[in-house]
C-alpha cells in the first residue's frame, strides 16, 4: 500500500534551540521534505529572543544547553504572552520518566529522544503541526464573520478589551471605536434581494479593509487596527494608537467618502452610505461592552443628524438614550389612558380671516415627565411601531371632537380637520380601511378630513404610499403636502400623487425678508400650487411682515402664532360663542 505524501506547509517556520551546529544540517535535511523553513539559535538566551521576534509555528528545544536545562527553557515560554501558545518538543537523550513527565507537566507538546530518525521527526513535527493548524482553524471558525472574512464580535471584544488594559497601563496611548451602520442598507436588501445585500456588505468589508489596513490575526492578541463585523449591517472599527477623538473624525470622514462611492452588485449600480459614531479611550472605560454602547449611541445620534456622518460621543447623549428609553415605557403604559390629549391650530384665508380649518396636534401630558411634545416621543413611537395605534387614536379623538363642534357650534365650527400621519402609516397595507372605519363611527365624511404627509415620508415608502393615497383619494379625503420647502420639494412629486393642498414650510417663509431671491422663489412656489389647482397654506406665520407679503403674493391660506397658537378645546369653543371668530365660508 502506497502511503500518501507529507502535508507541506510552505509558511511554517521551526525554531531549533540547540547548542550542536551539526544537528540544525540534520534537521534540515530531515525536515525539507515537509517544505518547513528552519531557523536556529544557540542557546536559550538567543532562542528565546529569536522566538520572541520571528513568533515561530514549532519549537525543537534541546534539554541541555549551556545556559538552561530545557524545563528552564519551558518556564520562560509559558510566561511570555506572545509565546506561551507555541507548541514545543523537548529532543532529550535521557530516558528517564521524570524528565519527560517534567517536561510535560512543563507544557511541552511532545518529544524525541537522541538519536532519532528522519521519519520519526518528521511524523512528529507534522503531527503537532497539523494539530496547531487544526486548532487555528477552529479558532477562526468561533472568531471570523463567515460573510465577510472579518472578526466577529467575539474577537472584537477580545480585542477591545486587550486595547482598554493597555490604554490603562501605557501611558500616552489612546485609541478610538468606531461604530459604522450602512444606511439604506435594508432598502437595498429588500428590493435586490439578499443575495445582493451580502455582496454589498462583501464590498463594504473590502474597502474597510483596503482603506484601514488592519491587524487581521485571529489566533494571536496583537496591537493594531481592527476592523470587525458585528452582524446585520453593523461595522466596529478599532482605530489602534489614535491621540484624540479628533483624529478618529478625520478617519471617519475619509471612510464616509470611501462607502458613498457607487457599488457594482452583478446587473445593480447602487449607491450607500454609513453613519459613523465614534468614541476615545480618553473616557477611562474598562469595560468593551460600555465602549461598543457609547459609540453605538454616538451613531445613532450621526442617524438622527441626517446619515451619512459622524458623531463623537459625548454623555448627554448616553442621557438622552436614557431619557428615551424611559420614554418608551411610559409610552407603552400611556397607549389606552387619557393622558393624550389634542390641541388645535386654526388654519384661515389670509384675505377675510375667516376660519376654514383647523390642524390637530398631539401632546401628551405625562404624570411625572410633564408636558411632553410631539418631537420628543413621535421619533420613538415611529421606531418602536407603537405609532400606528397612538395614530388610530389621535384620528378618532380628532373626529370625534370634529363631528361634535359640527352639532354644536354649525355657524362657528371649521368646515375641515386636518390630521398628520406618519411615515410608518404609509406602510401599512390596512390604513385606509381603518382609517375610513374610525371616520364613519365618528360621524364624519370623509370630505371634511384633511390627511397630511411630507415628501420625505413618501421617498420612503414610495409605492405603499402612492396606493395609499390613491385610496383615501377615492373615498373623498383631502389631501396635503405638509412642510413643501423643508429640503426635499421634488416638483414631480406633486404631479406623482394627488394632492388637494400644498403647505409651505415655516422654514420658507422665515427666508422671505432675507432678499428679493426668497420672495421671488416663494412666489414662484405660489404660482406652482396655483397652476396645478392646489390650494396653497402657509405655515409658520410669525410677523406681520410675513403675512403682507403672503397677502401680496396672493397665498390663500395661512396657520402661525401671528394668527393663532394650537388652541385648546375650551378656549376654542369660548371664541366661539363669544363670536370672535368670523363664520366659516
Amino acid at each position: 500500500m502506497t502511503m500518501p505524501p507529507p502535508v507541506t506547509d510552505q509558511d511554517a517556520m521551526i525554531l531549533l534551540i540547540d547548542d550542536d551546529p551539526d544537528i540544525l544540517m540534520l534537521v534540515e535535511a530531515m525536515l525539507r521534505p515537509l517544505g518547513v523553513r528552519v531557523v536556529s539559535a544557540p542557546d536559550a538566551t538567543a532562542g528565546i529572543a529569536l522566538a520572541d521576534t520571528t513568533r515561530p509555528d514549532l519549537i525543537l528545544l534541546d534539554h541541555d544547553l549551556p545556559d538552561a536545562t530545557g524545563l528552564e527553557v519551558l518556564a520562560r515560554l509559558q510566561a511570555a504572552p506572545r509565546l506561551a501558545e507555541v507548541p514545543v518538543i523537548v529532543v532529550t537523550g535521557s530516558e528517564r520518566r521524570d524528565v519527560l513527565t517534567a517536561c510535560f507537566s512543563a507544557g511541552a507538546a511532545d518529544y524525541l529522544r537522541k538519536p532519532f530518525f528522519g521519519a520519526e521527526l518528521r511524523a512528529r513535527v507534522q503531527t503537532v503541526l497539523d494539530h496547531r493548524r487544526l486548532v487555528a482553524e477552529l479558532g477562526r471558525a468561533a472568531h471570523v464573520d463567515t460573510l465577510t472574512g472579518l472578526p466577529n464580535r467575539a474577537l472584537l471584544q477580545r480585542r477591545l478589551q486587550g486595547a482598554i488594559e493597555r490604554a490603562r497601563d501605557v501611558d500616552g496611548y489612546g485609541f478610538a471605536v468606531m461604530f459604522l451602520d450602512i444606511d439604506r442598507f435594508k432598502l437595498i436588501n429588500d428590493s435586490l434581494g439578499h443575495d445582493m445585500g451580502d455582496l454589498l456588505l462583501r464590498e463594504i468589508a473590502r474597502r474597510l479593509r483596503a482603506n484601514l489596513r488592519p491587524q487581521d490575526s485571529v489566533g494571536r492578541d496583537v496591537g493594531g487596527t481592527t476592523v470587525a463585523r458585528l452582524g446585520g449591517d453593523e461595522f466596529v472599527v478599532v482605530l489602534d494608537d489614535l491621540p484624540d477623538g479628533a483624529a478618529a473624525s478625520s478617519v471617519a470622514d475619509r471612510l464616509i467618502a470611501v462607502l458613498e462611492e457607487p457599488y457594482q452588485l452583478g446587473q445593480h449600480l447602487v449607491r450607500s452610505s454609513a453613519s459613523v459614531g465614534i468614541v476615545h479611550s480618553d473616557a477611562g472605560y474598562t469595560h468593551a461592552e460600555e465602549m461598543l454602547r457609547d459609540a453605538d449611541i454616538a451613531m445613532y445620534e450621526a442617524k438622527a443628524r441626517g446619515k451619512g456622518c459622524h458623531a463623537r460621543f459625548t454623555p448627554a447623549m448616553r442621557e438622552a438614550v436614557r431619557r428615551r428609553l424611559r420614554i418608551e415605557t411610559a409610552l407603552r403604559d400611556a397607549l389606552g389612558t387619557d393622558q393624550f390629549h389634542l390641541v388645535y391650530q386654526p388654519i384661515v384665508s389670509l384675505e377675510t380671516r375667516r376660519l376654514e380649518g383647523v390642524e390637530a396636534l398631539l401632546r401628551w401630558r405625562h404624570p411625572e415627565l410633564g408636558l411632553l411634545m410631539p418631537g420628543e416621543f413621535i421619533p420613538v413611537a415611529e421606531e418602536t411601531r407603537l405609532i400606528l395605534p397612538l395614530a388610530d387614536r389621535v384620528l378618532q379623538m380628532a373626529c370625534t371632537q370634529f363631528a361634535e363642534w359640527q352639532h354644536r357650534f354649525p355657524r362657528h365650527a371649521p368646515p375641515s380637520i386636518s390630521v398628520n400621519l406618519s411615515r410608518v402609516q404609509l406602510a401599512d397595507p390596512g390604513l385606509v380601511a381603518r382609517s375610513l372605519a374610525i371616520m364613519q363611527q365618528a360621524g364624519v365624511d370623509p370630505s371634511q378630513v384633511q390627511l397630511e404627509v411630507t415628501e420625505s415620508q413618501l421617498m420612503q415608502q414610495r409605492t405603499m404610499a402612492m396606493e395609499l393615497l390613491d385610496g383615501f383619494k377615492h373615498h373623498g379625503v383631502r389631501l396635503a403636502m405638509d412642510d413643501f420647502g423643508a429640503g426635499y420639494s421634488s416638483l414631480s412629486c406633486l404631479q406623482e400623487y394627488p394632492f388637494d393642498v400644498l403647505k409651505i414650510d415655516r422654514a420658507l417663509i422665515e427666508q422671505v425678508n432675507r432678499g428679493r431671491g426668497y420672495a421671488a422663489l416663494l412666489h414662484a412656489v405660489v404660482t406652482l400650487a396655483e397652476n396645478l389647482g392646489l390650494d396653497v397654506v402657509a405655515e409658520g406665520i410669525e410677523r406681520p411682515e410675513q403675512l403682507a407679503l403672503l397677502q401680496g403674493l396672493g397665498c390663500t391660506y395661512g396657520q402661525g402664532f401671528l394668527i393663532d397658537r394650537p388652541l385648546e378645546v375650551a378656549v376654542l369653543e369660548a371664541r366661539w360663542r363669544n363670536a370672535q371668530w368670523p363664520e366659516a365660508a
